[in-house]
């Protein structure tokens, strides 16, 4: 496996781990937080636009930096007066995020077949159980928000061990 691809892999499954740990302690402060960069940097990068507006350049450009700036400026405000919207998206996003990422996992668990690795099915059972998680994601059955972030954290604990094992598996498959 290329150096490069597998540190990258690696770092990824560290993060996913460490940030899966942080929404399982903190859910209630994590939302928040979450919503609030969200908006921040929405509402910032609005503000750029339309201060690029005001700097000059081509007729049609200063339309769309106007149009895009304000657009910008009044969802970052949206999301700061709103977090509950951002918190509906969440799940949903983060969803289809995981089932496609599944979806990739099942080919690579089936390489992993083909290349002989003998426990190539428990990537495959991995890869079907995070597909099954985003779909349970996708269509929301929580009561609670905080059970959710709970449960997103838990998906991404779960998809950094998975990405770590899957990582060290296929480095040692390609090495032989």
């Amino acid at each position: 496996m290329i150096k490069g691809i597998r540190n990258s892999l690696l770092a990824m499954s560290i993060l996913y781990i460490v940030l899966g740990a942080l929404l399982i302690i903190f859910p209630d402060k994590a939302l928040k937080l979450g919503c609030a960069l969200i908006g921040v940097v929405t509402l910032g990068y609005g503000v750029v636009r339309v201060l690029s507006y005001m700097h000059g350049g081509s007729a049609q450009s200063q339309r769309f930096q106007l149009f895009a700036g304000v657009a910008l400026g009044v969802i970052g405000i949206f999301l700061l007066v709103c977090p509950q919207f951002v918190v509906s998206l969440i799940p949903v996003a983060l969803g289809v995020y995981i089932l496609v990422d599944s979806i990739a996992d099942i080919k690579q668990a089936l390489d992993l077949k083909v290349l002989g690795f003998e426990k190539w099915w428990i990537s495959l059972l991995a890869s079907l159980l995070l597909a099954a998680f985003g779909v349970v994601m996708i269509l929301q059955p929580f009561s609670l928000v905080s059970h959710l972030v709970i449960f997103i954290g838990v998906g991404f604990v779960f998809d950094g061990v998975f990405t770590l094992f899957n990582t060290v598996a296929a480095d040692r498959a390609y090495k032989n």
